[in-house]
């Protein structure tokens, strides 16, 4: 790209500053692409960009409404089999501590690695793989189980990646009030935490659809709830961490 075409961009008021910092790098889905400094730069042509980030946000708001009842399956169920979704205490990071090996990031690591094992035993990546519901088999379910794979594959190792990088932020941190103002670490694990949250609905689409392996669903959706449930209670701070763009517009389409 040019100087002049570089400047031209920058200058577009139309962007919104520094968004990028703090989003998934997902930008095929991203509802917000056209308006990226970053994307513009990265992007080769496109027919209508702004048509395809209508098409993005109502997908995640589609996820976004599974989630409140997949939480509550995921309680319920972890309450029949006498599973504790928390930590005894989620431990503090001090400084030159081995973020690696905090439990925050062996859980998250944990969960990525499984996803492997997961597909390993399934049929979903095979060419011409035709999934069908028992309730109406003239429906097509296909592009259910391709969109919860794509979800599911994209945060798989984004997850440990920002809560590493939000331990190591905290750790960078720790002269600062972290008690009353949200950080740059917060920032991180927000980033984290709606990673896991998609993953969750993407989960639960799975499970709905792919009743033969419903229960070995159920193990993912521990995993991602328990480490939510203790990102959130060691981040207290990190839902309330405003993203450039997208929480900055009150009827933003996505949380």
């Amino acid at each position: 790209m040019r100087t002049k075409d570089l400047i031209d961009l920058a200058d577009n008021p139309d962007f919104i500053s520094g968004i990028y910092n703090y989003c998934d790098r997902w930008c095929e889905r991203c509802p917000f692409a056209s308006r990226c400094l970053v994307y513009a730069m990265e992007a080769e042509d496109e027919d209508d960009p702004a048509s395809r980030d209508i098409h993005n946000a109502a997908f995640w708001r589609n996820l976004q409404s599974i989630l409140e009842q997949s939480r509550e399956m995921i309680a319920s169920w972890a309450e029949e089999q006498g599973i504790d979704l928390s930590f005894a205490a989620p431990q503090p990071v001090r400084a030159g501590d081995d973020v690696e090996k905090h439990e925050l990031s062996v859980a998250a690591k944990g969960y990525a690695f499984s996803i492997d094992e997961w597909f390993k035993e399934d049929l979903i990546e095979l060419p011409g793989a035709d999934y069908r519901t028992a309730a109406d088999p003239e429906t097509d379910t296909a592009e259910m189980v391709s969109d919860a794979t794509d979800v599911i594959r994209w945060y798989q190792y984004l997850i440990a990646t920002k809560t590493v990088r939000g331990l190591m932020a905290r750790d960078d941190q720790e002269d600062e009030d972290l008690e009353n103002v949200p950080n740059s670490s917060d920032g991180s694990i927000k980033v984290a935490l709606i990673a896991i949250d998609r993953s969750i609905s993407a989960w639960r689409i799975m499970q709905m659809v792919r009743t033969d392996r419903a229960d070995s669903v159920n193990p993912q959706l521990v995993a991602l709830e328990r480490l939510r449930l203790n990102l959130e209670k060691s981040f207290p701070h990190a839902r309330d961490f405003i993203r450039p763009g997208f929480d900055e517009n009150p009827d933003r389409p996505v949380n």
